[in-house]
């Protein structure tokens, strides 16, 4: 039993193979015996059907392949001049025959002489034969033939017809299929025909080698009952008025049966006639059943032996799809998917394996969360408790000197910025504040430098105010603010910081552009600031570690050219936050 358990997916597939060719092989037999008939009719009748399609798309190649040399033998200005003039010399009509043969040359349809051959006559009495081919009819009584009479009163279209007496030396039949095209010139003047006649024998190869004589019967019959093609010798070239009445009476349907036949029919409208094909049911049964119950037969048995696998194996592993499943949740964050733990076996045992891995994921996940968020807020606390006693010091003398002075006023506006700086700094305890919050730290920061140094470094904000209720890390506009301050006017009396905040798409981008005297990146690294020590790389590093590498800091700088920093950052409002 321990081994039965062990290995029950080798069994269960044993059991799978011997269930279904057992219930295949039964119902197989039945099945057979009840339809075989009806079936294999039905299964041949839509193949020939498909076949039928086929001829038609081959006719139609054929036909489009005529017109093509019909309507280039209408265009072609040699063959105009050979069919219209009349008083050319024998070496001009040498000069023409030679270009008109070369302009047919390329044709398929006249590669081949046993295919087709192409006449052309004019008015003025010359023919024109390919493929070094000879007439047997004079010119006058083709010009009076019925066909090219009607040719003649439609002399803008490709007229079919059926000819049963030879009009050139080739050909295995007196009977053809000729194409007619009347030809005119620009002013609607004919100056001659062009007629591609194909020998009948040829014409009927394009179903010969498809459907098969000993069990299809095939016609193609035109508008008016006439029938000019069959496999039937004794149905060719004759009429069958009450065919043509069968296939107009079921013309809503391409496939009926009448009289025990199955008769199919595919209309080709280029040739302005139908293609029938029909079938003797019995006699196709009586010829066909032997080979057709064997392939029927092995048809049905593997796909119902394949339904019965698909049933059992998906039964079976049903429990791998729901574990494939919630593994693909875990991408999302998802470690509440546990799988149910049904039965025994491989696949009970890879479900409770499953289930502690994800616990046990989950676990890690989350104390490494924690271990991130600790870390940031002791790199955020770290950085409040940086403030320079340098700059501490340095702004408290200054506040003396305003005092000694009885600025009162100004001593009054620098302790409030300094104050609240101070609070922003060492009290907030929060990782990131509006972009609102940043500029008015950044603001009294700028207020107390202006102590330090003077007014003579102009600070300039440009904040759209979509973005002022986005939220963003602390302290990473001052950064750069101050490093002007410091180093980017130190040869200047004056200069200008321009910054600007705004909202692009799906990023807040921030700037900041000074007018100093700029410096060389490769050199110049910029690591920290008199003030905090954040630092650019500091800022870059939060950014980052907040939002992913695809956001940061970048910088462009050249000495004698000042400074601009952009600060790239995704949209999060504070209602978002």
């Amino acid at each position: 039993m321990k081994h039965l358990r062990s290995r029950s997916l080798f069994y269960k597939m044993i059991l799978i193979v011997i269930c279904s060719f057992s219930i295949a092989i039964s119902l197989v037999m039945f099945l057979t015996m009840q339809h075989m008939q009806n079936s294999f009719t039905s299964l041949y009748s839509s193949e020939t059907k498909l076949l039928l399609e086929q001829i038609s798309d081959n006719y139609y190649e054929l036909h489009k392949e005529v017109t093509s040399t019909l309507e280039l033998c209408r265009k072609n200005p040699y063959i105009h001049k050979y069919l219209a003039n009349h008083n050319e010399s024998v070496q001009e009509q040498s000069s023409t025959i030679y270009n008109m043969e070369k302009a047919l040359r390329h044709i398929n349809l006249l590669n081949d002489q046993t295919l087709s051959t192409l006449m052309l006559f004019g008015v003025n009495g010359q023919v024109y034969v390919s493929n070094n081919d000879k007439r047997v009819m004079d010119l006058e009584e083709i010009w009076n033939l019925p066909t090219m009479q009607q040719a003649l009163r439609s002399p803008n279209e490709t007229h079919y017809v059926y000819i049963n007496q030879r009009l050139v030396n080739s050909g295995a039949k007196e009977e053809s299929i000729a194409a007619i095209r009347i030809l005119q010139d620009e002013k609607d003047v004919t100056y001659g025909a062009a007629m591609m006649i194909i020998n009948l024998n040829d014409f009927e190869q394009y179903y010969r080698k498809i459907l098969d004589p000993e069990i299809n019967t095939v016609a193609i019959i035109d508008k008016n009952g006439f029938i000019f093609s069959s496999n039937e010798a004794s149905m060719s070239g004759k009429q069958n008025i009450s065919l043509l009445q069968t296939i107009e009476d079921n013309r809503k349907s391409t496939t009926f049966k009448r009289d025990g036949r199955t008769i199919m029919v595919e209309y080709m409208p280029f040739l302005d006639s139908y293609i029938v094909c029909w079938i003797d049911d019995a006699q196709f049964f009586a010829e066909a059943s032997q080979q057709s119950m064997l392939l029927m037969l092995a048809f049905v048995l593997i796909l119902i032996t394949c339904l019965v696998l698909y049933a059992l194996l998906h039964s079976a592993f049903k429990p791998l799809e729901k574990m494939r499943l919630e593994m693909e949740n875990i991408r999302e964050g998802d470690f509440e998917g546990h799988l149910e733990v049904k039965g025994e076996g491989e696949i009970a045992q890879l479900a409770q394996s499953y289930n502690y891995m994800l616990d046990g994921l989950k676990n890690y996940i989350d104390e490494l969360m924690s271990m991130e968020k600790e870390k940031r807020l002791l790199e955020i606390h770290a950085l409040q408790m940086q403030i320079n006693p340098h700059f501490m010091y340095n702004t408290l003398m200054s506040f003396k000197i305003l005092a000694w002075q009885n600025k009162n006023e100004e001593l009054i506006q620098s302790l409030t910025a300094f104050i609240s700086l101070l609070h922003e700094t060492l009290g907030n305890k929060e990782e990131k504040i509006t972009v609102n919050q940043e500029i008015k730290n950044l603001e009294n920061y700028v207020q107390i430098l202006k102590i330090r140094f003077g007014t003579h470094i102009s600070v300039h904000y440009n904040i759209d105010p979509d973005c002022l209720s986005c939220v963003c890390p602390k302290l990473i506009l001052q950064p750069f603010v101050e490093n002007a301050f410091f180093h980017a006017f130190t040869d200047t009396d004056t200069g200008n910081i321009d910054v600007f905040g705004r909202v692009f798409q799906d990023h807040l981008l921030f700037e900041i552009i000074d007018n100093g005297k700029g410096m060389d990146l490769r050199k110049n690294t910029m690591k920290g600031s008199s003030f905090s020590g954040v630092g650019i790389s500091n800022v870059q590093e939060r950014i980052v570690l907040l939002y992913g590498k695809q956001y940061g800091v970048h910088i462009e700088s050249m000495p004698g050219n000042g400074t601009f920093v952009t600060i790239e950052l995704p949209v999060i409002r504070e209602s978002n936050a």
